[in-house]
């Protein structure tokens, strides 16, 4: 190596070895700055309980956020959310009150709705995707996640869809939607749960439309004892296969091990 290298190095280490407060000043001070960047993008601490605490970015991000199912605001239909901030701190959070959430595209239009969210989803975990801010109101995809104790598994439920599908509120979704956003993404599942509300008659479609044919009635009725009577049959036919299939595995096991078994000996008799 030249002289001219092995001097260079030979400065970079003395530099490093001085105290410069400055320097250090400044590095501390820049690992703070990041810190503090890092805490405000992420509010690790913060229970929202007011649609104006949410922050911007994470409506624009469309962040999903935890919580719990509170209760519903009435006058319009609100869903009462207990937001849980990732970092819990019980002497801080205990005291907020739950944050109104906004169904997107939906608009409740039976009281049977209240009955239904009181009774599944009282107590429940759930989350909400952030969508839009609208009139200081925070507009959400709210997702009720229920326990199944029998399957050990979660059945998860959009709230909204579900509301619509059961003929308890009608869409609200506005039109000339953007391609290739989040509400292009809502909008089909929330036609369709009402599309079937409609051609099942349920909730308030019973008495808004014209009653059904009494043939189209009994053809449905028809259909779905028809298509419970297979599923049955099916299930015991497999479940009788399966049973024989195990009987004839297990014969033929045997006879495969019968020449291999050690013959008896013969016992003579005086």
């Amino acid at each position: 190596m030249s002289v001219n290298g092995e001097g260079f190095f030979f400065n970079v280490e003395n530099l490093l070895k001085q105290d410069y407060r400055g320097v250090n000043i400044a590095v501390y001070a820049l690992a703070t700055a990041g810190l503090a960047a890092s805490i405000h993008k992420i509010r690790p601490v913060s229970k929202f309980s007011k649609a104006s605490a949410v922050p911007n970015h994470f409506i624009k991000k469309h962040e999903t956020l935890k919580g719990s199912y509170a209760g519903v605001q009435h006058s319009p239909l609100r869903v009462l959310v207990n937001h849980k901030a990732p970092i819990y701190l019980p002497l801080w959070h205990s005291d907020k009150p739950p944050l109104p959430v906004k169904l997107w595209g939906v608009e409740v239009s039976s009281g049977n709705a209240v009955n239904w969210l009181e009774c599944v989803a009282k107590g429940q975990k759930l989350s909400f995707t952030l969508v839009t801010r609208e009139n200081d109101e925070i507009v959400s995809k709210v997702l009720l996640h229920l326990p199944q104790q029998r399957k050990n598994t979660v059945e998860t439920i959009d709230i909204g869809e579900r509301l619509v599908e059961l003929g308890f509120a009608k869409t609200l979704v506005p039109k000339n939607i953007p391609k290739n956003t989040i509400e292009s993404k809502l909008a089909p599942a929330l036609l369709s749960a009402e599309a079937r509300a409609k051609k099942y008659r349920q909730g308030i479609w019973s008495d808004t439309l014209p009653p059904l044919p009494f043939y189209t009635v009994y053809w449905r009725k028809g259909s779905q004892i028809t298509t419970s009577v297979v599923t049955f049959t099916a299930r015991k036919l497999f479940q009788l296969i399966k049973f024989a299939t195990l009987g004839v595995l297990g014969g033929a096991k045997k006879l495969a091990s019968r020449p291999f078994r050690p013959a008896r000996k013969q016992v003579q008799t005086t």
